[in-house]
Order: C-alpha cells, then structure tokens, then sequence
C-alpha cells in the first residue's frame, strides 16, 4: 500500500474534444460562503436549502457521529438541531437539495438530497405508520414514492408543509420540540406549527455524489479490481466504445480478497498494481463494471526489473488507441515514466505497449501526471508537477505532443516550446498545494488542488482555480470543500485529486474525485483484524460551476 502524492493539471486557452458542456444560465456569485434567502412562493425546481421548523426554529439534519463517518450513511435518521457552521458555511448534514422530479395530477414531488451524504430524504420501508422517524437512503433506480415529496405553502405565508406522496404524512418535529436531536418523524398532517417549515435558499454548494462514490463500492469476488486509489477516467468514441469511459487505477485489490463480512484481512496486501475497467456511459453507475485484461491478466501496465510500481495516470483516446502516462519506480521513489500506448478492442481483452517519448521519459523531476487534454488544434496537452515546499507546494508545468506523433514531445519553459523540459517557478504555468489536477471545461483551464493530505493537518481543503488561457494566469483559488472522513475518529489520509469534464450532468456541475488511504495518523491501517475497502475507494463530488467561475 503506498502513500504518495499526486498533482494533476491542465491547461491552454483553446476548445478540447472531451471538455465539459455548458447546459443552463449560472448564478456568478463564487463565494465560499452561503447567502441566505428565505422563500416564499414555489421553491425551485433545483437549488440548495437549510430547512428549519417553525416551532422551535432548528434545522433538519442527518444524524451520527462525523468523527466515525456516520452521517455518510444509508439509514442514518434525521433530528432536529441548531445551526452548525464550519468556516463560515452551514456544514453539508444541515443543507438539502431540492430537486424537482415528477407532476402527477397537477401536483409536484421533488426529491431532497442531502449535500454532506448525496443521500435522499426517505420513510424507511414506505412504511405507513404515524410516528415513524425519518431517514436518508441511497436512491432508489426507478422514482419511489418514499423519496418523493410535495412541498405545499400554507397560505402566503412562505411556511410550508412537506408531505409525503406515498402515504401522505407530512414531515414533522416530533412532539413540537425545541431542543436538540428530536426526531424528525412522519405524522398525520395538522395544522401545528411542528410541521411547518422554512425553506432558507442558499449559494449552491458542493455536495457529495452518492452514485459516484457507489460506482466504486465494487464487491464481486470474481469482478477484477474492487478497492484501489487513483481515478482517472478518460472518455472513450471508437467504435462500439463510444460513450463509454475508461477508468484507471493505481495498487488494486482483487474481489477475490473480499471476505464475507466485505472487509479484507489484516495480513493480505494489494493484487496487482494497476487495473482498468469500463465505464457502460456517464450516467450508468452501475458498480459492475467489467475490468479489462492484457494478455490474460488484469494488471495492465507491467512494472520494470528492479522496480516496485508502476503507475498509470491520466490519458487521452486518440483513434484506437489510448495513450495513459506512467509513473514507474521502487519503494517510494520515482525512477522513470513512460507513455503506455493500448490499443482497445470491442471486448474486454486489449493489447498495450510501453513507449519512452524524449523528454518525458529518463528524467523525474516533473513527473507528467497532472493532467492530459486532446485540444482540436491537433495537439494533447499534458500537465506535470515538479514538488517543492516538503510535499505542500508545488510547481505545474506543460507540456505537448502532436496527435499525429505522441513520440514527440515539447516542452513550455515560460516562453516557448523546448525539447527538454525546464524546473522552477520561471517554467511553471501555475503553483499548486499538495497535490493537483487540471482539465478544461466551459472554455477554461480548471486547476484542483489540495492541502497536503498524509500529514493529517487540521487544514483539509478541496480548491479550484480558472484560467482562459493554457500558461495562466490562474485565478485565486476558491476553497469547493472540506474532506471530512475519518479513520476512529483520526483524520483519514486522502490524495490522488482527478477532475471528470466528460461526466456532464444537465446541472452544470463538475465531477470531481479523491481518493482515501487505509491508514490516519495515530492509528495503523487495521481496525481489529480487518482492513476496511471504504478507506481504498474514490469518492466523488460535484462543484457547481457558478461556485468557480464556469
């Protein structure tokens, strides 16, 4: 199991083949904070709220203990509580997306999302008795009448009831309460005050994107790869690939190690040291995704005599071919890169070879696996960090390849295209934090970086920056969220940040993921005798593009 720090980046001021879509008017306000609006009339078709009832004035949220995770949960009941605030923002268990779903006779139902879980409002088991507390829960594939809800005015006076369209109870603060953890229960609807709420409108924010991050949840004993770090994705349009996406992945462990408690063994380590599997389309996800093979096996990329690893990182399709940067070395030290060249296949089975472009390969001072773009100017851009600052600064760099030759690379040195690439702040097209990512989306370089994230600093940060052009300048950074999950109540080590321009949504919203280490500080990785696959899985979120400048 490694720890390693990975910076991804992109970058030019041109349109690319996989960049993201535009599909709606945005908000501009790209302040970290929360405005607040209280609502009166009809709430939005699809906007973020915190919801707080009349009697007593607290606010509806999921419950458990942070420190142990429990608010990420399917089940977690909800309660009732005063308002929590972190840096300025109302945390993610207190804010609710409101998303418009369906109209049957005349009426609306909407689903409410929870931003800190990505988790739905639910009656547990559609079960009809009055009294019933509350949940959140995955959602379901198909509309379910637990998780729909009509969200009713109660005259003008911008209260409302919300009731459910299965079994018509409305959503109540049990008992009236005013004190902190009273369950938020389903009762018959009255006209108390207990069931009556205020819809306080906010500042879209980032929330947790449940799908993606079950995507990831794969527990077949005979799928391929289940747990891993990494993530890149790279979109896929030969032949019957088309529309589909290529994941990667670094150290990975095989279904086979699952035991039935769908934990892995204390004394068992990784199965191979990379693997690759196929994403059906951007909106299946569906967790069974099948790996592919090279050569009979599962491991894609061959690590080299007297090395350890190796690493695969971004890529790009270019025909049928795709071209996936390499970070190759021993223990944790770096010892080389290359451009593994793959040829797909309409099945599972592909071939590949390692190349060793100039330039790139034979040096690890920048190591290219910040980013790579397929720009409709002929070349692919890709991105490559240099560390400074003891792993919490660092330098981004570009470089280039003909689509036509990927053997042939140049290299920016803060004024033109070389042959070798150049180190230091004069070369450098950005500074990112620990580690980075870069894509193009909205006709904008996008830089994601984070705090430095083996080290369990209190400082726990996701931030984005936009440029209009491929050598910058970036923007300020704005702070997009705060990584919350923790090992026994230790912070958990995360890296490996990916941005998902080609996952477009319909919401204006960018797709962006992390990654967890078993591991946090004070703690080893076991828990008991076990090693839990939560803490070696990509987790996903989704940044509005009004929050950055998009």
């Amino acid at each position: 199991m490694k720890k390693k720090l990975i910076m991804c980046t992109v970058a030019v001021a041109l349109l690319i083949v996989q960049s993201c879509k535009k599909s709606e008017t945005l908000n501009t306000d790209q302040t970290s904070s929360t405005k607040l609006k209280r609502v009166n009339g009809p709430v939005s078709d699809y906007a973020e709220y915190t919801i707080s009832c009349v009697a007593g004035g607290k606010f509806i949220e999921v419950s458990g203990n942070p420190g142990a995770n429990e608010k990420f949960k399917n089940q977690a009941k909800l309660v009732q509580y005063s308002a929590s605030v972190s840096g300025g923002v109302t945390d993610g268990w207190q804010r609710w997306y409101v998303i418009y779903k369906t109209t049957v006779s005349g009426i609306k139902y909407y689903h409410i999302r929870n931003s800190f879980s990505g988790k739905f409002l639910d009656v547990p088991g559609n079960t009809t008795t009055s009294g019933t507390q509350l949940q959140q829960y995955l959602e379901f594939p198909v509309l379910s009448n637990e998780q729909l809800w009509k969200i009713v005015e109660v005259g003008t006076t911008g209260k409302y009831n919300i009731i459910n369209k299965g079994n018509g109870l409305a959503v109540t603060n049990a008992g009236a309460s005013t004190g902190n953890g009273t369950a938020i229960t389903q009762e018959t609807l009255g006209t108390a005050d207990k069931q009556k709420w205020t819809f306080t409108l906010g500042t879209a924010n980032t929330y947790r994107d449940d799908s993606a991050v079950r995507f990831f949840e794969r527990n077949g004993t005979s799928q391929g790869s289940v747990a891993f770090d990494q993530g890149n994705s790279v979109p896929l349009s030969w032949s019957s690939n088309n529309g589909k996406v290529l994941w990667i992945t670094q150290d990975a462990w095989d279904g086979s190690s699952i035991q039935s408690n769908g934990l892995f063994p204390c004394n068992y380590s990784f199965s191979y040291g990379n693997s690759m599997f196929v994403q059906p389309s951007i909106t299946n996800w569906d967790s069974s995704a099948p790996n592919i093979t090279r050569g009979g096996n599962r491991r894609i990329v061959d690590i080299q005599s007297g090395n350890s690893f190796a690493w695969p990182g971004p890529g790009v399709e270019i025909g049928q071919h795709v071209y996936v940067q390499v970070g190759e070395g021993n223990g944790l030290s770096s010892t080389n890169q290359s451009l593994w060249d793959l040829t797909q296949s309409t099945g599972t089975a592909w071939t590949g070879v390692r190349t060793l472009p100039a330039g790139m390969s034979g040096q690890t001072a920048i190591g290219y696996s910040t980013g790579m773009v397929k720009a409709i100017d002929g070349y692919v851009y890709v991105f490559g960090n240099q560390g400074t600052g003891f792993g919490y600064t660092s330098n981004i760099h570009v470089a280039r390849f003909l689509q036509s030759n990927p053997q042939s690379w140049t290299f920016w040195n803060g004024s033109s295209w070389t042959s070798t690439p150049t180190t230091g702040t004069t070369a450098r097209i950005a500074e990112g934090l620990g580690s980075s990512a870069v894509t193009f989306c909205n006709n904008k370089w996008v830089l994601m970086t984070m705090d430095q994230g083996f080290n369990c600093d209190a400082t726990r940060n996701i931030y984005i920056a936009t440029a209009s052009s491929l050598t910058g300048p970036f923007s300020a950074r704005t702070q997009v969220y705060t990584i919350k999950e923790n090992i026994n109540g230790n912070y958990a080590r995360y890296y490996t940040p990916a941005i998902h321009p080609e996952h477009v949504n319909g919401r204006n919203e960018l797709l962006l993921t992390y990654c967890l280490n078993y591991d946090a500080c004070g703690q080893g990785a076991c828990n008991g005798s076990y090693l839990d696959p939560y803490f070696y899985r990509v987790k996903g979120i989704r940044v509005p593009y009004a929050k950055i400048g998009l």
